[in-house]
Formats: structure tokens, C-alpha cells, sequence
């Protein structure tokens, strides 16, 4: 997140360019790479152990999915159609094996136990005398009637979709999802979605028939919803950020003028955190964010293009952060009616990602006018912050989040220095939690800090790994469910825990220097999203980098899902 980052992934990335361009296979590729489908849209890879491997880096679908121990790997999921996998073996020493033949399975999103699909291997460039073209091209398993064709959607007056599809014979009621969640049941054969926030929509249809068997799902249908279209005598929507996504949920949760939540106490928990007592939470319950506790600047310094808007791009990232809580006119005028990236369903916060509908070129400025920055990013995203309202020196900090599972996300969950260069810092950083999307099943947890700084120079920089190593790893696929972040920070000591596991510690006398302040923000892609593969990034080529046009067609509106923030200091 800060400057020190950046020079550390340059240099991981020049080291890795010459280490892979003078590097002979000193290991055997995997032998027998081969998968079947074990569950509902959930596949199964396997592959012969390599003696002297200690590690496996796995691809699914031209994705590098992260590494494993072991000599198998579940892709879970999966939309129905074919899948495709390869795998390397990783030595001791760092080296890599040749990658395996390809090796591919027919997904079907019609399983059921004992008749799983299995896999077969694409030799790509091979003679078709090869096995690979011998293989049977396995289908989907058949309901009896067929999925719903031509499916078709429509923006309509305020923010609302009107999906479509051909009628199929047999079918009794129809089952929709939108935006990859279960939408509801119908008879008909359309369904309108209504509320929508701004940026592009999704669905998918099954048919059903009078007996509950359904159809394959559909293709997926894409609308980008404007705000702008009008059906009939309807007047558009009106001009200002699109309200949150929420029936439910307590209206005046944003009025309370507290640090705490209220709600907060209603959590048995809460009160059983020994020597430890309440100094800030939100556990999230109500209709829209309480601008008492926070504020949505991604404030990076603030001694760089003015201290106030944060107009610039920090770590190469692509989005643009909406500041519904900004000072500047000219933010609330432009930026805010495009999208409020802030929504809420009662219970929990999501940060949603949208593609940025006021991109208008590809410039790479790193700094610039609010409509200079705007018009280049790709995405409009939202972080969330206590800059300015509470900090805190040492304490008990927790969350409790759901991470997309998407690729380019970068999630963070962060404690950041409150003072300026004028004020007296080392810049200081807690990691919590960072994420990147591609990679579900590994959580990062570090510590920066940078010695002499002053208003002229940034600082030396300091980059800490916590003990074992700062990069967490269990087999947990952490986006399948909420889980909780939290450090413990003492007089030189951070340690980190997730669902209440020590996961990482630190012993350190510079974490003492200074306050910090909250903050939790979804990123779009940037330098570590795409670069060095061992670190976590995607390793892909430079002329590769995220986003292509193939990560834009994929892309879904990722969310980071706050459950609750919750901070203690000791009695």
C-alpha cells in the first residue's frame, strides 16, 4: 500500500524476469494431470506427485489459481461448460518444471453422486493420431427440455432491467439470477429487476417443469444500467448517488453521533473480550454509512496534489474512488450520481466495484484534475476510513469480511498513520488483511514504516514480514464465507489472527511510533495485482495486463462485504 511496496514488487519483477530467462528445467513437469467433477459445479484436480516438488502452481481456466502442497487442487463454483487445467511443479530451490498438457472437463451443474463427469487431455499442436483426439467431448447431462434461449434485457425508468427469454416447452415457472445471486421464481417469461445501482447487470435463466427438474442455465446476458432511460411517462432517475440496495435495516443507524454502535452490545462477544474494552464499532445494520465514524477518501499522506480530493493513482490501480462524503462541489456534481459503491441489505456493508461509465481514454497519469483522473480510470470503487475521526494507539482490531473471489481485486483491510510529514511520522502501516482476487485461498499480513521523514523526502523505507512468512495459507478458499481479521497490538509486538488463529507475529519496537486510524477499501487491479507470480500477482505479460478486454467481458461487480469493524483497547 505505501511507496516501499512498490519499489520491493519492482524489484521481485526484475529478479524474476532474469531469474525465468536464464532458468533450465531443474524439475519434472507433473505426470497424469486429470479432474472430475465431485460435487455440484465443484471439480476436483489431480496429478502424480514430482519428487523434490514442494509446492504445485496450478491454472484453471488460463487463471493461475495460487499454489498447493499437495498434488491436488478443487476449482469450485464453476459455471456449466468446459474447464481447463494445467499445473508446474515447484522445486525447493524456486525452480520451476515445464507446465503439464492441458486437461479439460465438461462441467455439467447437473451432478449427482456417482455419475461424475471425467476429464480429458488436450495435447495442443499434437497429430490427431494423439489420445487427446481420441477422447470423447463429454455434454451436459439433460433434464428432458432445453435451457432458455435468447435471452435479452432492457434499461428501464429508475434504474431498473426488464429481462427476457424465449418460452420453453414443458416448462411450468421460470428461475432467475441476477448479478450471480438467486433473483426469484416466475411464471412468465420476463422479470424486472428494479433499484439498480449504476454500471453493468447480469442474469441467467432455468427453466423448470411441473415436477422441479430444471433446465441447464441459459447464457448470460449483459445490461449496462445508465440511470438515464425512461419507459412511458415515467420521469428518469434523478441526479443524485443511487440509494442503497435496502428494505430492511435500522434508517437511523446513520444518525447516531457515537464512536460505538449500539447494536454493538446486542452481540455477546462483544463483552467477553477479556481485559478489553469497546472503543469503535459498526456492526453495518443500518440503511447507508454513518458519516459520525467515517469518511470515503482513500486519504494517501495527503501532501501530494493537495491534501483535500486525493485526485491520483496510487500502486498503478484502476479505479477511482466515489467520495459520497467528499467536500469538493465539483466531486459531488460529477462523480457522485454516477454510482454509489456503498450498499447495504440490512445486516452488511458491501463495497461494490462498477465499470467507470465517464472513462473516456487510456492515459496512465498518476496524478491530475478530478476530470482528468476520472476519465482514465476503468473502475469507480469505495474505501472507507476513520481519518480525522478516531485513531487509536495499540488495541484489539477486528472485522469480519467476505472477500470476492474475482480476478484483479485487491482487498484491504488496514490501519494507517494519522499524522502528516510536518506532524512527526513514520508513515506507519498495518496490514490486517490484503487479498488479491484471483488467489482466494492466501492472506497477507504485513507492517511498513519509513525512517526520516520529512516535508521534503518520503522517508526511508521499511517493508516487515511477520513470522512464518506474512503470506497465509491453509487450503481455506477465504471468499466462500465471512471470516474474521483482527490484530492484537502491543508495545512491540503485532500479531495477527484470522477466526481468532494466530496466523503471524511481530516483534518490533517501531510499531510503538505512532496513532493509526481505520480503513478498508477494494481495489482494481494495480502493479502487485499483475506482477510477480510469486508474490501472489498474475504473472501475466506486460501487454497482458489486467484489465484486457477478456477481464472486462468476465467482469461481475465484485463486492467486499463488511460484516461488522469493532475496536478495543485494554482496561
Amino acid at each position: 500500500m505505501t511507496g516501499n511496496k512498490r519499489l520491493f514488487r519492482t524489484y521481485l519483477l526484475l529478479a524474476a524476469v532474469s531469474f525465468f530467462s536464464t532458468m533450465a528445467f531443474a524439475i519434472d513437469a507433473p505426470s497424469d494431470p486429470r479432474g472430475s467433477e465431485v460435487g455440484q459445479s465443484l471439480v476436483k484436480w489431480e496429478w502424480n506427485r514430482v519428487p523434490g516438488a514442494v509446492n504445485y502452481e496450478v491454472t484453471v481456466d488460463g487463471i493461475n489459481r495460487g499454489l498447493t502442497r499437495d498434488p491436488q487442487f478443487y476449482s469450485g463454483n464453476l459455471w456449466a461448460g468446459d474447464h481447463s487445467m494445467t499445473v508446474k511443479a515447484v522445486g525447493g530451490d524456486g525452480s520451476y518444471s515445464s507446465r503439464t498438457p492441458t486437461v479439460k472437463i465438461n462441467v455439467s451443474r447437473q451432478y449427482s453422486s456417482g455419475s461424475a463427469n471425467r476429464s480429458y487431455v488436450v495435447n495442443y499442436g499434437q497429430p490427431s493420431t494423439s489420445a487427446a483426439a481420441a477422447a470423447p467431448v463429454l455434454s451436459n447431462a439433460s433434464s428432458g427440455f432445453g435451457a432458455p434461449s435468447n435471452p435479452r434485457g432492457t434499461e428501464g425508468s429508475n434504474r431498473s432491467v426488464k429481462w427476457e427469454w424465449d418460452a420453453v416447452s414443458g416448462a411450468s415457472n421460470y428461475e432467475v439470477t441476477v448479478d450471480g445471486n438467486f433473483a426469484g421464481t416466475t411464471g412468465d417469461t420476463s422479470y424486472t429487476s428494479n433499484g439498480l445501482w449504476v454500471g453493468e447487470h447480469s442474469m441467467t435463466v432455468k427453466a423448470v417443469n411441473g415436477s422441479g427438474s430444471k433446465s441447464v442455465q441459459s447464457a448470460t446476458v449483459k445490461v449496462n444500467v445508465t440511470g438515464n432511460a425512461s419507459s412511458g411517462s415515467s420521469t428518469p432517475a434523478a441526479s443524485v448517488a443511487p440509494p442503497p440496495p435496502s428494505s430492511s435495516g435500522d434508517a437511523n443507524a446513520a444518525n447516531v453521533r457515537n464512536f460505538i454502535d449500539p447494536a454493538s452490545y446486542n452481540y455477546p462477544e462483544v463483552n467477553q473480550k477479556s481485559g478489553y474494552e469497546l472503543t469503535f464499532s459498526d456492526e453495518f445494520n443500518g440503511t447507508a454509512l454513518n458519516p459520525y465514524r467515517w469518511n470515503t477518501q482513500l486519504r494517501w499522506d495527503g501532501e501530494f496534489n493537495g491534501e483535500r480530493y486525493e485526485y491520483r493513482v496510487v500502486n498503478g490501480e484502476d479505479q477511482f474512488y466515489v467520495n459520497i462524503f467528499s467536500e469538493d462541489q465539483e466531486h459531488l456534481n460529477k462523480i457522485v450520481p454516477q454510482y454509489n459503491p456503498f450498499q447495504f441489505d440490512g445486516s452488511r456493508l458491501a463495497i461494490r466495484a462498477a465499470k467507470n461509465p465517464l472513462k473516456t481514454n487510456s492515459n496512465k497519469r498518476t496524478f491530475g484534475s478530478l476530470t482528468e483522473m476520472a476519465s482514465q480510470q476503468t473502475f469507480l470503487s469505495g474505501a472507507i476510513a476513520t481519518h480525522n475521526k478516531f485513531s487509536q494507539k495499540y488495541g484489539y482490531f477486528e472485522a469480519r469480511i467476505k472477500i470476492p473471489s474475482h480476478v484483479g481485486t485487491f482487498p484491504a483491510f488496514w490501519l494507517f498513520h494519522e499524522r502528516r510529514a510536518w506532524e512527526g511520522t513514520q508513515r506507519t502501516e498495518i496490514d490486517i488483511m490484503e487479498n488479491l482476487g484471483h488467489a482466494p485461498w492466501y492472506i497477507y499480513n504485513s507492517f511498513h514504516y519509513f525512517k526520516n521523514v520529512s516535508s521534503s523526502y518520503g522517508g526511508d523505507a521499511n517493508f516487515i514480514k511477520p513470522w512464518p512468512s506474512g503470506q497465509v495459507y491453509s487450503g481455506t478458499d477465504y471468499s466462500q464465507n465471512f471470516h474474521t481479521y483482527a490484530v492484537e497490538w502491543e508495545p512491540g509486538k503485532v500479531t495477527w489472527f484470522i477466526d481468532g488463529e494466530q496466523v503471524s507475529v511481530l516483534e518490533n519496537g517501531e510499531v510503538n511510533f505512532e496513532e493509526l486510524y481505520v480503513k478498508l477499501n477494494l481495489a482494481m487491479g494495480g502493479n502487485w495485482t499483475n506482477f510477480p507470480a510469486n508474490s501472489g500477482g498474475l504473472g501475466r505479460p506486460s501487454n497482458e495486463r489486467y484489465p484486457t478486454q477478456n477481464d472486462l467481458n468476465n467482469f461481475s461487480n465484485p463486492a467486499l462485504e463488511i460484516d461488522f469493524v469493532r475496536v478495543y483497547k485494554r482496561r
